[in-house]
């Protein structure tokens, strides 16, 4: 499988974020509607297991969610939310047109691993933006073709 330069700097990032600190599980982008991108784990995933993609996309609803609520409190935009689990922690951080999800051990040193995220986000949201950024148009393009008057028959 051949990456683009942006596909492997995105990979170089994930991995440097996975080797960073003990604890975490793993490190995951999605686009804006859910989809997993690119991951990175330190334990074997099997090909067939749906999990890191489960993962990616929950995280991205529920850091959406909590957007919403800021907004309704009147706090703005949300910068980092962490869910702490009876097992382990999720941090997701919106990163440009995507959302950057971690998995950890609860043990995790926090204030690192939000270092960590901060330290990465304007690479991640700069590249993002222009990897992303194509698929977005063809993607508009299609919708307007599958909504044109032209094309709606009864």
């Amino acid at each position: 499988m051949s990456f683009t330069n942006d596909e492997q700097m995105l990979k170089k990032i994930l991995n440097s974020i996975m080797n960073s600190a003990a604890g975490i599980k793993y490190a995951i982008i999605i686009d804006d509607s859910g989809i997993s991108l690119l991951s990175v784990s330190k334990f074997r995933i099997n090909k067939n297991d749906a999990s890191v993609e489960k993962i990616g996309a929950i995280g991205g609803a529920v850091l959406m969610a909590g957007e919403e609520q800021g907004q309704i409190l009147g706090y703005g935009k949300i910068h980092l939310q962490i869910t702490e689990y009876d097992k382990g922690m999720l941090f997701s951080m919106k990163v440009g047109s995507g959302t950057l999800c971690i998995a950890t051990d609860l043990n995790v040193n926090i204030g690192l691993i939000r270092a960590l995220i901060k330290k990465w986000a304007p690479k991640l949201t700069e590249i993002l933006n222009r990897y992303l950024e194509p698929d977005q148009e063809a993607i508009k393009e299609e919708l307007k073709g599958l909504f044109s008057s032209d094309t709606l028959t009864f």
